[in-house]
């Protein structure tokens, strides 16, 4: 083959960089990870084994959402009233994880993850066609075929990583566990156990306490429009550059509600387009996301070709003269989404290939993380909030308590994590997965910080196994990373311009057109380890 005989000698017949070399590398990968180095007929057979996969996973996920259908019996007349009815069965679409009753949490949990074959026929099928797959193209995993040129760049660095991590947080995560237990006891004097459905009510409670306030007693001070002139701004300080709201013609748009944002440099220049689709709509796909409409890169004449992006959110549309107004989750999500976006429009890559976020997942979501240290930034808050109706800001000693409260039980929070990155990477290993639920009980009762409860599939809900299958550990993974590049560059200050260049320059510019261990290297002004990554998310649950 022609590529791969470019990519051995690294030369062809025009002259070749580096940036040249490592993209023909990348489209070699991709062309031997989808069997084009076989013979006809295991080529026709890796297509046939792609289809199943996209069938069944596409059929896994639709159903992850369905909600459970119970005979009202099964569920106590006490709590019966929590729950919606359709006269014979008791309806459950999903954990109820922040209801106060611990009865209504335990009989959601338990209820909507209970065991179904139904929805674990597509999850077996897709796992065993991955599985068949990547030993048909040559290699020993799904895992390993996915990860060949990722930060990590192996599915053995992802077993270290992880492992690593979950030895290091255990000390941690034990004391979150006991500040939890002794608040339920407060609840409870009985209660002598922790369980899974007892968490997210009782963190949140404790986070409130800690704030002196719910969270949501804020969202009056931070109006959509507000948070988005506070990225404009933000991206003005460290960037140099702004939003600008674009005149768009009908066929531009897709619905009434669409904006389109150019991305504009100190001169005027246009660097990108954003559509903004932010609200919520009853036809419109409800995961948020950001996605590319055309990708940048460098024409013949010399010109760049602009990237235009997608930003799509599911956020309240404006009601009865109120904007939509955002709680402290909602904006952590638009400002990772934009994180995404700003990936693409500050890309300058050469290739369309590796413009903006087209590169492995565990470094695309590096810029998008890293606007999350931003959001939970009191000093950054401080700037972007604006009561909706007084035009108030809040002061950021009040935004202090709410931030520190809410980076409480990071521990608890990255061992989860960790336990169900595990177990995406034991699902997509070298061994064929055959018994998911004996599977992901033992891991569960390795990792977990609580006991597993029988008769319950979690995995049948994990929607992240296909689109992010193998690759779940990227969250964790780009969150190590992004700590650290704050640490260096923005935690003295979040409005440097000075960081920004670098941010950008050794960073975002690039896209994928490097390799993302070399970025990061080149950012951090040293190659980091796996045990420094580590380190990076440990240092965070001590905050």
């Amino acid at each position: 083959m022609a590529l791969k005989k470019v990519v051995d000698a690294g030369q062809d017949v025009k002259p070749m960089d580096d940036i040249d070399r490592y993209v023909a590398r990348l489209f070699l990968v991709d062309f031997e990870a989808a069997g084009i180095h076989l013979e006809e007929r295991k080529r026709k057979e890796v297509v046939k084994l792609n289809a199943k996969v996209l069938a069944a996973g596409m059929t896994f996920s639709r159903r992850c959402y369905e909600p459970h259908y119970v005979d009202a019996g099964m569920i106590p007349d006490a709590i019966k009233p929590y729950f919606h009815s359709d006269g014979k069965h008791i309806v459950i679409g999903n954990l109820m994880s922040d209801a106060p009753n611990e009865a209504v949490r335990e009989a959601a949990y338990r209820v909507f993850l209970m065991p179904d074959q139904h929805q674990l026929e597509p999850l077996q099928e897709m796992l065993t066609n991955r599985f068949h797959l990547a030993k048909l193209v040559g290699f020993s995993s799904h895992s390993d075929r996915i990860s060949r040129e990722s930060v990590l760049g192996s599915a053995g660095k992802i077993e270290q990583f992880l492992e690593t991590l979950s030895h290091n947080l255990r000390p941690h995560w034990e004391s979150n566990k006991k500040e939890l237990l002794d608040l339920k006891r407060q609840e409870n004097p009985r209660a002598t156990s922790l369980y899974p459905w007892d968490t997210t009510y009782l963190m949140t409670l404790a986070r409130s306490r800690d704030a002196d306030t719910e969270a949501s007693q804020y969202m009056s001070y931070f109006p959509l429009g507000a948070c988005m002139d506070g990225l404009s701004r933000l991206f003005e300080s460290i960037y140099d550059v702004h939003f600008v709201i674009e005149d768009a013609s009908d066929e531009d748009l897709w619905a009434a509600d669409v904006y389109k944002l150019s991305v504009r440099s100190a001169e005027d220049e246009v660097l990108g387009l954003i559509y903004c689709d932010l609200y919520q709509r009853p036809d419109k796909s409800s995961p948020d996301c950001h996605f590319s409409i055309q990708g940048g890169r460098r024409l013949p004449d010399g010109s760049y070709q602009i990237p235009k992006v997608v930003l799509s959110l599911n956020y309240e549309p404006p009601q009865s003269g109120v904007p939509c107004l955002m709680n402290f989750d909602q904006i952590d999500n638009l400002f990772h989404e934009m994180g995404h976006a700003m990936h693409s429009m500050l890309g300058r890559t050469r290739y369309q290939h590796v413009t903006g976020t087209r590169t492995s997942t565990d470094f695309a979501e590096i810029p998008s993380t890293i606007m999350e240290y931003f959001s939970s930034d009191p000093r950054v808050l401080s700037q972007i909030s604006r009561h909706y109706a007084s035009g108030e800001a809040l002061p950021e000693s009040l935004l202090g308590k709410v931030c520190a409260a809410r980076r409480k039980f990071s521990a608890l929070d990255f061992q989860l994590q960790t336990l169900y990155a595990v177990t995406d990477q034991r699902f997509h290993g070298s061994v064929e997965p055959k018994d998911l639920l004996k599977i992901f009980a033992d891991l569960h009762d390795e990792y977990a910080p609580f006991k597993y409860v029988p008769n319950t599939a979690w995995p049948t809900r994990f929607g992240h196994l296909f689109p992010y299958g193998g690759r779940y550990y990227s969250y964790l993974l780009a969150r190590a990373v992004a700590s650290d590049i704050w640490g260096k560059l923005f935690k003295a200050d979040p409005f440097s311009r000075e960081a920004g260049r670098k941010f950008r320059d050794h960073l975002l510019s690039h896209g994928g057109g490097r390799p993302p261990l070399e970025l990061i290297s080149n950012t951090l002004e040293h190659t980091p380890t796996v045990n420094e990554f580590v380190e990076a998310l440990i240092d965070q649950t001590k905050v």
